[in-house]
């Protein structure tokens, strides 16, 4: 293992992937403004996006599968409550990915946790037909609200440093910018394959495919997430402080 490898900053209970990660940054520039800007809104962009594509879903498909004899008023309420399961294991969430945290180091708790996001939100695509319907959606929203809570306050607290010290960008603007686009996007989705499909295609197959999505968009904002956390100074992870490494391999530090 090289010198410059055992020069890096390391969290003290690190896996692979994130020395892995650290490493690799480890020659790159400083991420600017704009690195950071661009990295808080792609961070926003997917829990934003799976938010809206399930109370989308909940509108317009889910009342007729999961509720079929009941009240349309009542369906949609009873289909949002279910969506709104995501939002209230979101605290459990938090709490079960700060123990992966301090075990394990911030890089797997962001990895774990964005793909267990992207998981949880292409499952909602296979949602079956019957009975089970109702317990399968509860199970997948459920994972999405323990994946939110460990993903909900990383990007931010990263990149509020960067913000605060390079320029007078405001957080709060720049994520909106993210929940923005996923707005837009999951409202074209939705709209194109109701508009270009019949009503039988689009309750059988056509409201699916927009939650397999939710795959591409967490790898990319994870990969957003290790570049930032992986780049920027060790002293922004303020729940864990961050050691310099004695020896890694047998190499001496200077």
């Amino acid at each position: 293992m090289s010198q410059e490898y055992a020069r890096g900053y390391v969290l003290p209970s690190s896996f692979g992937l994130e020395v892995e990660a650290r490493r690799l940054h480890s020659s790159a520039r400083a991420p600017g403004l704009g690195d950071v800007a661009g990295a808080v809104a792609i961070g926003a962009f997917p829990k934003a996006f799976d938010a809206f594509t399930c109370l989308a879903a909940a509108v317009f498909i889910f009342p007729q599968v999961l509720f079929p004899g009941m009240d349309r008023t009542l369906a949609v309420a009873a289909s949002l409550g279910v969506c709104a399961l995501a939002y209230a294991m979101g605290p459990l969430g938090e709490i079960l990915f700060r123990a992966v945290d301090r075990r394990h180091g911030r890089g797997v708790r962001l990895t774990a946790a964005r793909f267990m996001l992207g998981a949880s939100t292409a499952a909602i695509a296979f949602l079956p037909a019957g009975a089970l319907a109702v317990l399968f959606l509860a199970a997948c929203r459920t994972a999405q609200g323990l994946a939110l809570g460990g993903v909900r306050a990383d990007s931010p607290a990263l990149a509020q440093v960067a913000l605060t010290r390079e320029g007078r960008v405001s957080l709060a603007f720049v994520r909106s910018l993210g929940v923005l686009a996923a707005l837009l996007l999951a409202a074209a989705i939705f709209a194109i394959f109701k508009v270009g499909l019949s009503a039988a295609d689009f309750a059988a197959w056509g409201w699916r495919y927009p939650f397999v999505l939710g795959v591409a968009a967490n790898t990319v904002a994870l990969f957003a997430d290790l570049r930032l956390l992986a780049t920027h100074d060790r002293e922004q992870a303020p729940d864990r402080p961050a050691v310099r490494l004695a020896a890694v391999d047998g190499a001496r530090v200077d």
